[in-house]
């Protein structure tokens, strides 16, 4: 490839939009997006670090996906972007796009996919007609949901990947079509800060914790399976490893699975860390097993891994499926979500545990997807040592329960610990509750689950409890309260018991 100098000068006219909003389909509705009017993506069919940058373009990020390189590069300079976007393309090894972005999942990346689902597997001659048309690549059939393909951009592609994939569910022959995005979705600050569990046991503000050392004299969650689909953990942590059933790479199709930061163990640990073996801390469910995926690499789309690995979860036996992330609300997530619950656990469904998000204290304060999909779904906020709800926490009509979310003690890599905060922290202390009460009756269906935790929750927080949904007193802050561990497990029928009603 020739060299590309200065700003992009060989740069072509996927770039249509500036300042302008945009839009996506989900569940058959367009969903708005804005257009990052400063910032643009770069895909290199080949391997490639020619691109120069000069004070007006700064590469802000790089990445790998499906073997190709993917830059991000902001340009702050709106004659330069208005070159940008009357240039044609003038070479065949690397495509240009808008990136895009919401005031809740910030900065969505493009990585020039497209996933597409079939209405019936015939239509197959369908979906290479349209890749012809628009000269795109089919790359793959999804191995989970085998009417979902994914194609991929080309050298030969012309118009933008968004557009592009409007454009085809728009013909009304496909059930959906829409681009992959990856963004920063672990919904987690760090912050380290004081050196003990509170969301165990919380001597200073008594009461305000999940009351599970009680808990352990009834169950520890022995005999069930927490998934928790995330960017992988550390299966080798000291405080870990002997309750590891069974590891995923989602992202590669491949075992074991990898590890991609701090974030999953950090969660792995909340749920399930090793109980009285004298080293670091305890787990909500210290004898429940972990399942571990990672959706994050460099082989797909963020998306298409966390899609992966929820159904890899549900088919190798989970019964939780624990996720602390966000995504833009997409259909083939959706899809794996509804298997999971509808299929999971020999018909029962799995139990799905979500992170509400963490922005409360921003201008779209409403819950993450898929956290907001579903009524099953158990979307949970961040609770405070002090027994108020993180002014951060997300929060709207699906909200369900609170949980322990700032400065949270548990592993991360390398065999240590440190204190993080987020709703990504109190998704995992309500999947362990979960796994204890799954232990004493594992034939709990979804609804007894959240029937059993509603009816238990404290009522603690900084919000009225002034509203009235199917379980009882709620508000869209802190859900029907904080979960209870004790009073959840002791208040779930044994399952002999069931058996002799």
């Amino acid at each position: 490839m020739k060299k590309i100098i200065f700003f992009l000068i060989c740069a072509f006219s996927c770039i249509v939009h500036v300042n302008a909003q945009a839009y996506y389909y989900f569940n058959g509705s367009k969903r708005p997006i804005e257009i990052a009017a400063n910032k643009f993506v770069a895909i290199f069919f080949t391997p490639s670090d020619k691109l120069e940058t000069t004070p007006s373009i700064m590469e802000l990020e790089a990445k790998t996906v499906s073997g190709k390189s993917i830059k991000v590069y902001q340009c702050d300079d709106a004659s330069i972007m208005e070159m940008l976007t009357e240039r044609s393309k003038a070479e065949n090894d690397w495509y240009l796009m808008s990136c895009y972005y919401t005031d809740i999942y910030g900065d969505l990346v493009p990585v020039g996919l497209i996933n597409v689902r079939l209405k019936k597997a015939d239509d197959y001659p369908k979906l290479e007609q349209i890749a012809n048309q628009y000269q795109l690549e089919i790359v793959r059939q999804n191995k989970f949901m085998p009417l979902w393909y994914v194609l991929e951009v080309t050298g030969k592609t012309t118009m933008s990947v968004l557009d592009i994939a409007n454009q085809i569910y728009e013909t009304g022959v496909f059930q959906s079509s829409s681009p992959f995005f990856d963004s920063n979705s672990d919904e987690i600050s760090y912050d380290p800060s004081v050196f003990k569990q509170w969301g165990l046991y919380n001597p200073e503000n008594e009461g305000v914790d999940i009351s599970v050392s009680q808990a352990w004299n009834f169950a520890t969650g022995r005999g069930v399976k927490i998934g928790i689909v995330d960017s992988g953990f550390d299966i080798q942590h000291i405080d870990l490893n002997t309750n590891i059933f069974s590891s995923y790479d989602a992202n590669a199709d491949s075992v074991p699975c990898l590890n991609f930061g701090f974030h999953g163990t950090h969660c792995a640990g909340i749920a399930a860390a090793i109980r009285n073996n004298g080293i670091h801390i305890a787990g909500v469910a210290p004898d429940a097993k972990l399942m571990c995926t990672n959706y994050k690499g460099s082989t797909l789309s963020y998306t298409e891994g966390k899609a992966n690995g929820i159904n890899w979860a549900w088919r190798n036996g989970a019964d939780i499926i624990s996720c602390s992330w966000s995504n833009e609300e997409n259909d083939m997530i959706k899809e794996a979500i509804d298997s999971a619950l509808e299929r999971g656990r020999n018909g029962l469904g799995c139990i799905f545990v979500k992170s509400a998000g963490n922005n409360g204290n921003s201008g779209n304060p409403e819950i993450t997807f898929p956290g907001n999909y579903r009524p099953e779904i158990i979307a949970v906020a961040n609770l405070t040592k002090t027994g108020s709800l993180n002014i951060s926490s997300s929060y709207g009509a699906n909200m369900f329960v609170a949980a322990p979310g700032t400065n949270i003690l548990s592993t991360i890599p390398d065999n240590i610990t440190a204190f993080c905060s987020g709703t990504s922290m109190a998704v995992p202390h309500v999947a362990g509750v979960v796994a204890m009460m799954l232990e004493r009756n594992p034939n709990l269906t979804i609804h007894q689950v959240r029937e059993i935790i509603a009816t238990n929750a404290k009522k603690i927080g900084n919000y009225p409890y002034n509203q009235t949904k199917e379980f009882g007193t709620w508000n869209e802050h802190s859900g029907y309260g904080i979960v209870d561990a004790y009073h959840s497990v002791i208040s779930t029928p044994r399952y002999q018991d069931m058996n002799n009603q």
